[in-house]
């Protein structure tokens, strides 16, 4: 029994410990998401590396294309031109029901079981080396249906001096203007 299980389960245990996480990165070896090209793990956000690198993609590219892989239906504006973006992953962390206290709760995109990366880029000229380049903080929240992971909001780097872009979607409703006050006749 004992031969039959380890026949079993070593190859698969092996497997794990080579194969190690999908993407790994550090702002030392960071991942690189090109201005045009080929789409990383094939153009599908199946696991949250993949879905964390198409957004970063959608980012570099500024293309209807590249977004609307990650759910996204506008293309975040952060530059003049499509730029290559390096990043890496400081942190995942999934949102549990005890996070979302009642200063939270009226926002669409923090619900428990949405995930949220926690990751630093930085904007690269094409075909240069992004290393004199500052890193900035991003925050990426997504959730899993069917299979595919979709970008629910993020933040981060955007035009100098500006917030981030934040979807239509999130934006309050506009209050409306007050009442004319009755005059007495």
């Amino acid at each position: 029994m004992h031969t039959l299980f380890a026949r079993l389960f070593l190859p698969f245990a092996i497997a794990l410990v080579v194969a190690g996480p999908a993407v790994a990165q550090t702002k030392n070896s960071p991942a690189r998401a090109e201005a045009e090209g080929e789409f990383a793990c094939g153009g599908e956000a199946r696991d949250l590396p993949c879905a964390v690198a198409l957004f970063f993609a959608c980012a570099a590219r500024q293309t209807e294309d590249a977004c609307t892989r990650v759910g996204l239906t506008e293309i975040p504006k952060l530059a003049d031109k499509p730029q290559p973006i390096e990043y890496a992953i400081d942190r995942t962390s999934t949102i549990r029901p005890e996070d979302v206290t009642d200063e939270l709760r009226h926002l669409a995109w923090f619900r428990p079981g949405f995930l949220l990366v926690e990751a630093e880029a930085r904007r690269c000229q094409p075909g240069v080396s992004c290393a004199n380049e500052d890193w900035s903080d991003w925050q990426v929240y997504l959730r899993f249906e069917d299979g595919r992971y979709f970008v629910v909001y993020w933040r981060g780097d955007s035009e100098p001096e500006t917030p981030p872009d934040i979807p239509d979607d999130f934006m309050p409703t506009p209050a409306p203007p007050p009442a004319e006050p009755e005059v007495p006749r």
